[in-house]
């Protein structure tokens, strides 16, 4: 599976420039991102649930604050008793269902949102829940550590810098990056791929493994691996599409024919959920 280094490195193959010149590495990684964040769309409405993950939250009156990773809710219900909490559409049908006092039960608890939350249609509600939704996919980030040491990476703070020169700034959102992968391509820890398990406001992401200011990574995307050749094509392209370009023609028509060629094959592999599922078998009767 290719980091951020290697998709950047990969769309300079495509666009014929093996050093930044015409485009920089900013530039190549706002386009890696914006394709990335389009494909997150696909990938989250396609069946499988790719992703989908769940989280325990427990009610403050009522009211559940949505993940800072949440894209959309999808699921919950009561941990203890496994009971559905359905989502209702909106808030004008509040009324239809509202349970009043603390210990009432109906059957059926409904929830509706409002700016970010999830209120649970019941007066005082606190019940621990599960929470499954759709997890929103963090920008790709490339750049050398800041610093480093046995389980810990602080992440790049040069903004505007290319990767040669110290990358580019980390987003300074606390968990922005837990969960996704980080690949070290060179200086100390070369080669390992770990996964972010905690990160902080101070750019330092909790890992395994252990860097140093010298070490160059790239963070690794949490779309499927069939993503990727896509990621890369419709970003060259992207950037082959910049008005200021020197286009030979032969070469964008190729590339062009590149991501017909991706995006069919991604189209056709996201829409079945298991292998063959695309097919219909009929058992005639006599």
């Amino acid at each position: 599976m290719a980091n951020a280094y290697e998709h950047i490195e990969t769309i300079r193959d495509y666009i014929g420039e093996g050093t930044a010149k015409h485009w920089t590495d900013r530039e190549l990684l706002r386009r890696l991102n914006t394709v990335q964040r389009r494909l997150a769309v696909a990938v989250a409405k396609a069946p499988g649930d790719w992703l989908v993950k769940s989280k325990s939250v427990t009610p403050s009156s009522s009211e559940i604050t949505l993940p800072s990773d949440c894209s959309k809710p999808v699921y919950l219900e009561e941990t203890a008793t496994g009971n559905v909490i359905s989502f209702s559409t909106r808030v004008m049908d509040r009324r239809v269902s509202r349970l009043t006092g603390t210990s009432l039960w109906s059957g059926t608890l409904e929830a509706y949102f409002v700016k970010g939350k999830i209120v649970v249609n019941q007066d005082s509600y606190g019940e621990a829940c599960t929470l499954w939704y759709q997890e929103r996919v963090p920008d790709l980030h490339v750049g050398t550590a800041s610093a480093g040491a046995a389980t810990s990476i602080t992440l790049s703070a040069h903004d505007g810098a290319g990767v040669s020169s110290g990358g580019f700034g980390a987003k300074v959102v606390a968990d922005y990056y837990n969960g996704a992968g980080i690949e070290v391509v060179s200086g100390t820890g070369a080669g390992t791929v770990d996964t972010i398990t905690d990160y902080t406001t101070a750019r330092v992401a909790t890992v395994s493994g252990t860097y140093d200011s010298d070490s160059v990574y790239g963070t690794i995307s949490k779309l499927p691996e069939e993503c990727h050749n896509l990621m890369e094509v419709e970003a060259a392209l992207m950037a082959m599409s910049k008005p200021s370009s020197v286009l030979d023609p032969q070469i964008f028509q190729f590339i062009r024919d590149r991501w017909r060629e991706y995006r069919n094959e991604f189209q056709e592999w996201i829409t079945t959920q298991h292998a063959d599922s695309h097919r219909v078998r009929i058992t005639e009767f006599e």
